[in-house]
Order: C-alpha cells, then structure tokens, then sequence
C-alpha cells in the first residue's frame, strides 16, 4: 500500500449534530484535505498540542507518552490506513528498537500523539482519494464574499443540506463563512 504524508492544519467547530468538530489534514504534494470527525475531547488535545499549551493535570495521551517513555518504546510512525462505513481507522508504528509493532488506534488520538512527539503522518493514497478534496480558491470561506446578502440562517440551512449530502467540502467553506459573519 502506498502513503503520503499529511500535516494537521485545522481543528474547525460545529461541523455536524453527531461529531461537533472536524479535523482537516492537509496532502501537499496533491494539494487535497481530509476531514476526518473527531469528538471534543480529542479536538481540545489536537489543539493544545498544536498551540504548545499544557492542560492543567495529565491528558491520556500524555499517560500513553509516560509508559512508552518508560518501557523504552519509540513512536516511529503514524499510518491512517483505511476508510471504511463512514471511519478512519490508524495504526501506531511503534519500536523498542529491535521490534517493530503495528498498533490499532484512532486517527485523532494518534494525531496527537503525532504532535506532541515531532512523527510524521501518512495516509494511504487510497483513503486521500476516497475522501480528499482539493480546496476551491474562488469558493466560499475562501477569501471570496457572497452574493445575494445571505445570513446566517440560510448558511446554516445549507450546511444541515450538505450534511445530509455527505458534501464535507462544501459544509468546511459554509462553516468557515458562518465563523466570520458571526465575528
């Protein structure tokens, strides 16, 4: 199986009723984002670490960075591997330094870890096909203003009908022109 690699470039806000927060991962080489839902929990770890702010008492994952830490085993790898029913599934690729381990875990959790040790991510190029899309510079949330005077509640019913739609490109632009009619 083939990967790319993929940075985090965004955590964004009330993106749908059932995940309230979409993480963005952004291909370079082609040019494509990935979003991937994640709960709240996991988007406030995602942007703290991104942000390099400490939470008051010890997150999970900072637990899971404690044992490996302990038992001398070394994060080598983030790999999101598969799409499947709507979920992305990851693996850890962790070391010992002789043994290399292949380990389930979810995409926002190994984010994180990702983050908060400097390892790369990776996506398969079949997952970044089935789910990417390539940002529209002349759409809107893009630097562009709408026309026809729309507010937010026509925005936002035409977020609920992209939802519905599994249109994720066009909910990412509507939720980022509802964020700056709100400012």
């Amino acid at each position: 199986m083939n990967y790319k690699k993929v940075y985090p470039t965004e955590v964004l806000q009330g993106f749908t009723e059932t995940a309230m927060f979409v993480l963005m991962l952004y291909e370079p080489m082609g040019d494509k984002k990935v979003p991937v839902m994640i709960g709240e929990h996991e988007a406030e770890m995602i942007i703290l670490e991104q942000e390099q702010r400490q939470a008051y008492r010890p997150m999970t994952y900072q637990l899971i960075i404690s044992l490996m830490h302990e038992f001398n085993l070394h994060l080598e790898l983030v790999r999101i591997n598969r799409f499947a029913e709507g979920i992305f599934y990851a693996s850890l690729i962790v070391s010992d330094g002789f043994n290399q381990k292949e380990i389930d875990a979810r995409p926002s959790d190994a984010v994180v870890l990702a983050l908060n040790l400097s390892v790369d991510i990776e996506m398969a190029d079949k997952v970044i096909e089935e789910t990417g899309f390539t940002p529209q510079h002349n759409d809107i949330g893009l630097g562009t203003t709408l026309s026809g005077g729309e507010d937010i509640d026509e925005l936002e019913e035409e977020l609920r009908r992209c939802e519905e739609d599994e249109d994720y490109e066009r909910a990412a632009e509507i939720m980022k022109k509802i964020e700056k009619l709100k400012k």
